[in-house]
């Protein structure tokens, strides 16, 4: 009978093993403790695994540091452009009319929420591009008809055959829901598969079951091409970093059993073999060795066989006193070492940080066709390269979707132009101000006017430039290239000019006051220092504004001054 293993293509059968690891990974739930959490050895028994088990949780850090990466990516998509394309193209990315896939969904989020999720954490996705058949007979009945949009992870995509970008055959496995008799409502799900291919210039499309058996007739599709768009990068972020988890997930399984056993402490005291059937052993009672280097207390009429497996358990707390023969130790209770728990905890964060530097490296090395060889130093560099290699991938596959949106609408059209950022960041915002502030700093203390301007231009780069276009940032540069002053503070500008260091005019182009402030500002002082004077001039006549106030400091100090002298001068002589 034939069966589904007999279609694989040979990529999916080598890849199915690492598929669910990557894909359990990035999940972090139930199933991936069930997968990989392992026993300790044979000496641990089901009962304690199973305990052990319902304590453990998913330390999911390369989960998270995949979502460092998706994070860094997706805060770029709003600066995303679409320009051109049918109306219901323009409608449908910003969600309107059903959005891109029926539900409300704009473009933004469908790439951000569905496509890189999968693209970074499975290394490929599909994108499939659908139409509704259209039931009616005029023109009306087509207008509310648009193409909409699903996706296929990587598991589902099962077999192809291609030439270059453009599928010729293609096998996909869909999920459909079964419905009950009553109520018609869902009650099972079950495998459903499309094959395509094309022929002559003509698509073809038709479903078969689980049984390989056709459930409808032949398709023929108003395309030339098969409207499906493959979004694949070189390598899975989680392909090193999900043996990390693995292993993490087992130190902390194994940390969390070892701190909550340590949490009771048992009780130890010392005893002499000789003495200790003297005044331990109740009257009536005989003394059995249990074989395990330990004695056992037989009271009247036990056997010995009887209590060979019993503990002889002490009587203690708070109103329970203890005899000890002179010259041992007191009791006490002990507890475990807590060296293994540190150490385990050490080699925790070790594997934690391992696994920030390994997701940095595969980053880096998605753009291997445009890093140099000292890629894997993890400059930032080689990181933005990365990141923008995944952001060409995005730009290449959403023009495709557009590409064959139009080709459902209207072929004779120019498919709408999308247009991805070119610049990304791993680095959080807070350090990127923070670096930004650094080289702001430096800029006072270097005397080299081209450092000045290189260093303001990163400065701006790493404040800015992830967050505007490629054009406002170009724009930017060339005005600090073309400033007189590269850098200054208010309170510099006002000291220079006080100390006749730099001219009004060129202080103020610095603060960026437009052309001829210096003059329109005169002019207004000079105003305003005559409406002072006409409205002082019955007092004590005009006086320039800078001199108002010391006039009538000077003249109050000479009238001080004729007073003082007036009471030193001396009378006549008697």
């Amino acid at each position: 009978m034939f069966s589904f293993e007999d279609i694989q293509h040979p990529y999916y059968k080598d890849s199915l093993r690492e598929w669910e690891k990557w894909r359990l990974t990035y999940k972090s739930g139930d199933e991936f403790i069930d997968k990989y959490l392992k026993k300790f050895s044979k000496r641990e028994s089901d009962e304690d695994f199973a305990n052990r088990r319902a304590i453990s949780y998913v330390p999911a850090f390369a989960k998270s540091a995949v979502n460092e990466v998706k994070d860094s990516i997706f805060q770029r998509i709003a600066d995303v452009t679409r320009t051109g394309g049918s109306e219901s193209y323009k409608a449908a990315i910003l969600g309107k009319n059903n959005g891109v896939d029926n539900s409300g969904t704009s473009m933004n989020s469908y790439i951000g929420s569905i496509i890189l999720p999968e693209l970074l954490s499975m290394k490929r996705v599909g994108t499939f591009i659908d139409m509704p058949a259209i039931n009616g007979t005029t023109i009306q009945d087509e207008l509310n008809i648009d193409p909409y949009i699903y996706h296929y992870t990587t598991e589902n995509i099962v077999n192809w055959d291609k030439n270059d970008t453009v599928f010729n055959k293609l096998l996909l496995r869909d999920y459909v829901y079964t419905y009950d008799d009553i109520f018609n409502l869902p009650v099972a799900c079950e495998e459903r598969y499309r094959y395509m291919w094309v022929e002559n210039g003509v698509v073809y499309s038709q479903f078969y079951n689980k049984a390989w058996e056709p459930l409808e007739d032949i398709k023929v599709l108003n395309l030339t091409e098969i409207p499906f768009v493959k979004f694949e990068i070189t390598d899975s972020l989680l392909r090193d970093t999900a043996d990390y988890q693995i292993s993490l997930l087992n130190l902390a399984s194994a940390d969390m059993a070892y701190s909550l056993n340590s949490n009771f402490p048992f009780y130890v005291e010392q005893f002499e073999p000789r003495i200790d059937n003297l005044y331990q052993r109740p009257p009536g009672s005989n003394i059995v060795n249990t074989g395990d280097d330990s004695v056992q207390i037989i009271q009247p009429g036990e056997s010995a066989d009887a209590v060979v497996a019993k503990n002889y358990e002490l009587k203690m707390g708070t109103m329970t006193g203890r005899r000890i023969p002179r010259g041992l130790d007191m009791p006490r209770y002990i507890h475990p070492s807590s060296e293994p728990l540190e150490a385990s905890m050490k080699k925790q964060q070790e594997l934690k940080n391992d696994i920030k530097q390994l997701t940095k490296l595969a980053v880096s090395n998605l753009s291997a066709g445009m890093a140099s060889a000292e890629s894997k130093s993890l400059d930032e560099r080689s990181l933005e390269a990365g990141l923008s290699a995944i952001g060409l991938e995005l730009e290449r596959g959403e023009s495709k979707i557009a590409k064959i949106w139009q080709m459902y609408i209207d072929p004779s059209k120019i498919a709408p132009t999308i247009k991805y950022p070119q610049k990304y960041r791993l680095q959080s915002d807070k350090d990127q101000r923070d670096e930004a502030s650094q080289l702001s700093d430096s800029v006072k203390n270097i005397p080299s006017i081209t450092y000045k301007r290189e260093a303001m231009k990163i400065a701006v780069d790493k404040r800015i430039g992830s967050k505007v276009s490629s054009e406002t940032l170009e724009k930017i540069q060339k005005e600090i290239d073309t400033a007189d002053v590269i850098f200054h503070s208010p309170e510099e500008l006002s000291r220079d000019v006080e100390l006749t260091l730099v001219d009004p005019e060129t202080a103020s182009l610095a603060k960026g006051y437009p052309e001829g402030s210096v003059e329109k500002a005169n002019t207004a002082h000079a105003e305003r220092v005559k409406r002072i004077a006409e409205s002082q001039s019955k007092a004590r006549g005009a006086t320039d504004l800078s001199g108002l106030e010391n006039a009538s400091r000077e003249e109050k100090m000479n009238k001080d001054e004729s007073v003082v002298a007036s009471k030193k001068t001396r009378g006549e002589e008697k």
